[in-house]
Parts: C-alpha cells; sequence; structure tokens
C-alpha cells in the first residue's frame, strides 16, 4: 500500500496534524509513527501520544499564536487557530485567560534604559485531567477513521525520497508515502538534524541555545508583581518568569536538562525560576556543540540535574566554570542583580539547561520544505510551544490535501 500521507512523531504536532485529517480530510490514507507508547499509556516523558504536553507545566502561552502567523499565511492561520481552540475548550473545562502583569515601574525602567525588551506571556493555565480528556477525545475521533493507523514503539531509520514517493524505514518494516509531515519533535533534535543533512535542506547550523535555569524565592522577586514576562537583549534570553513551581530532571532519549512543572499541586513551592540562556555561534557545529556541553555538564557534575548556589559560580568554585562556554554567565548573573537583589547572594542555577532544536532550513506559508511533498511542523520548524505544535501540525494537514 502507498499512504497519502505519513506522519512522524505523535507528539503534539503530529496529534494535532491526525487529528485534523481525521475532522477535515477522513478519505485521506494516512500512517503514523511514534518511538514512544500510545494513548493513555505509561510513557517518557517526551515521548508517546501527545508527547511534551502531559508532561509540561500546564501553560498555554498566546504568543505562539503570533510564532505562527508570522511563518504562515495569515488567512490559512484565523480558522486553524479558532479549530485548535474549540477542541481544547471541549477539553479543558473552565479553563480561562490569564493576562500577564508586568515588572513594577521602576523595574520596567531600568531594564530599558540597560535595552532589554520587555514581552509579556498571557497564558491558558491546563491541569493533568484536562491534558486527559483532551487525549479521550483524540481516541475518541481517531478510532473512528479507519484510515488513520498509529504505530506506536516504532523506530523509525531513514527517510528517502524516490521518484514521487517517500520511502520510510522502520523498525517494523519500509512503508511508502506520497506525503510526509515531520513531527519528530524535541526528542529526535539529533536525528532530525541529520535526516534534514542527508536530505540536502540544511542551510544554517550555526547557533547553540545553552545557560541555566535559575532559582530563588518570590518573596526576593516582588518587584516583578508575578509577572511571567521574558526578558530579551542581544543574544540573551531570560525567561519565562516561572512562580510557584518546581525544578525537576527533563528526560530525552539520552540527555536530561532541567525543566519547571507547576499544573499539580505536589510541584507547588514559593519559588521562583527561569531560564537564562544565551545563543552562541560555532559555524556549522550549533548542534554538536549543544550536545557535547550538555553532555559535559551532565558528567561534571555527575548527577541527572545539578542544583548549585549562585555564589560559588562567582566565586571560581563550580564544576561550571571548567567549561570556557560559559564564561558569559557571571557577568549576565550580576547585571541581573541590578533588577533582582538578593539574586547573587541567595539565589541557584541548574544545569544542564539547553534549548534542544535542530538545524534550520526554509519552509514556505505552507510548512512545506524545499523538498517536494515533505512538511515539517513544531520543534522541527525551529519554534519552540505547545499552542505553535498544535496549529502547526493542523495547518500542514490542510497543506498536503491540497
Amino acid at each position: 500500500m502507498i499512504y497519502d500521507v505519513g506522519i512522524i512523531g505523535a507528539g503534539v504536532a503530529g496529534c494535532f496534524a491526525s487529528l485534523r485529517l481525521a475532522d477535515k480530510h477522513p478519505n485521506v490514507k494516512t500512517i503514523v509513527f511514534d518511538i514512544g507508547k500510545g494513548f493513555q499509556k505509561r510513557r517518557r516523558q517526551l515521548e508517546g501520544a501527545l508527547g511534551s504536553f502531559p508532561a509540561s507545566d500546564g501553560k498555554l502561552y498566546t504568543n505562539d499564536f503570533d510564532k505562527i502567523t508570522e511563518l504562515t499565511d495569515g488567512r490559512k492561520t484565523k480558522p486553524i487557530k479558532q479549530w485548535v481552540e474549540d477542541h481544547l475548550n471541549e477539553a479543558g473545562s473552565n479553563k480561562k485567560l490569564i493576562k500577564d502583569s508586568l515588572p513594577n515601574v521602576s523595574v520596567q525602567k531600568k531594564l530599558k534604559e540597560d535595552n532589554f525588551k520587555i514581552i509579556a506571556n498571557n497564558y491558558f493555565q491546563w491541569k493533568p485531567e484536562s491534558i486527559h480528556q483532551l487525549s479521550k477525545n483524540m481516541i475518541d475521533i481517531l478510532e473512528k477513521n479507519s484510515n488513520i493507523t498509529f504505530n506506536f514503539d516504532t523506530e523509525v531509520y531513514s527517510i528517502i525520497k524516490k521518484k514521487n514517493i517517500f520511502e520510510v524505514s522502520t523498525s517494523l518494516g519500509d512503508f511508502s508515502c506520497k506525503k510526509i509531515i515531520l513531527a519528530s519533535g524535541r526528542s529526535g533534535w539529533r536525528w532530525t538534524t541529520n535526516l534534514y543533512k542527508n536530505l540536502g535542506l540544511s542551510f544554517e547550523d550555526d547557533c547553540a541555545r545553552f545557560g541555566v535555569r535559575v532559582e530563588l524565592s518570590g518573596q526576593y522577586m516582588k518587584d516583578f508583581n508575578k509577572s511571567h514576562c521574558t526578558l530579551i537583549k542581544d543574544d540573551l534570553e531570560i525567561g519565562p518568569l516561572s512562580w510557584n513551581g518546581t525544578v525537576i530532571p527533563e528526560d530525552h532519549a539520552d540527555l536530561v536538562i532541567s525543566a519547571f512543572r507547576s499544573n499539580e499541586d505536589r510541584w507547588k513551592s514559593e519559588k521562583v525560576s527561569f531560564s537564562l540562556i544565551k545563543t552562541v555561534h560555532f559555524k556549522n557545529e550549533g548542534v554538536k556543540q549543544t550536545d557535547r556541553l550538555a553532555k559535559l555538564a551532565f558528567l561534571l557534575f555527575n548527577d541527572r540535574v545539578s542544583k548549585e548556589k549562585i555564589k560559588l559560580l562567582l566565586k571560581g568554585d563550580s564544576q561550571l566554570n571548567l567549561l570556557p562556554e560559559y564564561n558569559w554567565l557571571p557577568k549576565t548573573l550580576e547585571e541581573l542583580n541590578k533588577y533582582i537583589p538578593n539574586l547573587l547572594n541567595r539565589g541557584y542555577f541548574h544545569v544542564p539547561t539547553i534549548i534542544t532544536v535542530p538545524s534550520k532550513i526554509n519552509l514556505n506559508s505552507s510548512l512545506e520544505s524545499e523538498l517536494d511533498g515533505l512538511f515539517v511542523v513544531g520543534e522541527n520548524a525551529g519554534e519552540i510551544g505547545i499552542l505553535f505544535a498544535a496549529m502547526s501540525g493542523a495547518i500542514a494537514a490542510d497543506s498536503v490535501c491540497k
């Protein structure tokens, strides 16, 4: 059999692509592959149905709508946005928009004087029960469509295009598809980069994004008015500020990084944390250097995710001082102390903290790559965010049917 569409990955983007096909294009013969477990099954944090959503902190940032609009045709975005919201509303009872506050005026003034851009982050807060309900709703729709086949616990080895057909080699055997939606997500970032290179699609792999996750007591952050804002300056990104939750390990296939959880009562605390990420340029080696630095940090601290006092780093007594790529960090923390008093004396940092994204490729407004028939969604398209992943998956599903 030659399938009309093959979807690689059943995370947020892959699931919403499948749901859109079942809902709006029910006659399209589709096959879906994912290395993890299926719906409603015990799974690794990032692998399996709905990917990172069940293990996330449950925040859906509305800025994701702007991200997808920048990549695609605005005429496509509006109806897709409504469709995604309808499905989310059916699952998330009492879901309401939480409008972000901003730091107090004096802090805003200091930040702007130092050329920081302040981005407010409005969001919807989801609880695990709403995510489970979304999963159940998806199952109900997908199981009614005999034209969609899911293959979980299945590894995809390679994708090759021969004439007008994509040959997908997997642990279950080989499959033929007319078009592909690539949604391998965060845990597949290395595999995706290799695929892009093999298909001749990569045009840039020069950047590594890495840093630490900072944490301190909320009593020292009162001037920020419980804002979830993000601060951006040049190649530095700070935030979103995350309140009343816990920093925990996030499992990748062979890598662990720090992550934030707050959507269950067991994660609650009075602490505030935020990612402090710098973009550093490594010519043609962005993914390679990201991988190297993450593994080195992991080995240096001999732990899943290490937590240390910031003042140890400033004294030169931290293991992280051994990595010259982190030489920018002490000065940056000292600068932040101007806006967050007691950060240096009372704050902690967690490592490894990295942004795992594949190398860059060109996409058109339909999310199709330069290889005809290959569509790319979610984090494979270079953007992070649950709503972005959901909308990009749905847009690609419409695109493959044209």
